[in-house]
């Protein structure tokens, strides 16, 4: 970065775009490449190998994580909350993440700020009771709806920062479109696209706005991200 950003016109839509939204029941998601499909990534083909997905596969890797996990989180018991940790720790899972924050979204679209695809941000405005509040939230049931939004209860510090729903795919190979009309959790479903050329401004703003590795990441491995990303920004 060799000086100071312009000012952007994206920047000042993003914002028009997200202030309208302030009645509590939105939820975001930012996606680096406005072409990704909302696919968890246990069924994405880069994550899945050249098996493809398989579902006693995927509890298989769950258990083995959870096995590990209570070592660390004994505080943590039920399959929802754990799945959700695993998620946070690498683990590729049914879930995505959701931030009842845009500005969260905007940082995830955004992260990588020299990838050249155009970013997206997914909005989706949920019904009164849309959001399911349940730890025991049973994310393996067999007979779970095709996408369930839950929130789980704030006791891993990264789900906390990052103010995190997550929609939890039965089908997790297949590409979810959010539609009012086949799921009553959603009343309304809008994008906001952010061109690659804009991600640096985006990031440098949202920074000063404190949302940054070190917020979002918890922990030294954020702090650090944080501090090497000023490291190699500075022009002076």
């Amino acid at each position: 970065m060799s000086g100071p950003l312009t000012p952007s016109q994206y920047w000042f839509d993003f914002i028009e775009s997200v202030s309208g939204k302030t009645d509590h029941r939105w939820i975001f998601r930012g996606q680096d490449d406005a072409s990704w499909p909302l696919v968890p990534g246990v069924g994405r083909s880069n994550k899945t190998g050249p098996l493809g997905y398989r579902r006693d596969d995927e509890r298989t890797w769950f258990d083995e994580f959870k096995a590990e996990a209570l070592r660390f989180h004994s505080e943590i018991t039920t399959d929802m909350e754990l799945l959700a940790l695993a998620q946070h720790h690498g683990l590729p899972t049914r879930l995505l993440d959701w931030s009842t924050n845009p500005l969260v979204a905007a940082w995830f679209a955004c992260e990588d700020e020299k990838s050249p695809a155009n970013a997206r941000i997914h909005m989706i405005r949920t019904t009164l009771t849309g959001i399911k509040l349940k730890s025991d939230f049973k994310p393996f049931d067999e007979d779970m709806a095709d996408v369930v939004l839950v929130r789980v209860p704030p006791r891993a510090s990264r789900i906390t920062a990052q103010q995190g729903v997550f929609s939890v795919h039965s089908h997790p190979v297949e590409a979810w479109l959010p539609d009012p009309a086949r799921n009553k959790a959603i009343a309304q479903y809008e994008t906001f696209d952010i061109p690659a050329s804009e991600k640096p401004f985006f990031r440098s703003v949202l920074g000063i706005m404190g949302i940054d590795e070190s917020r979002l990441m918890g922990g030294l491995d954020g702090i650090g991200r944080n501090l090497a990303r000023t490291y190699s920004n500075r022009n002076a």
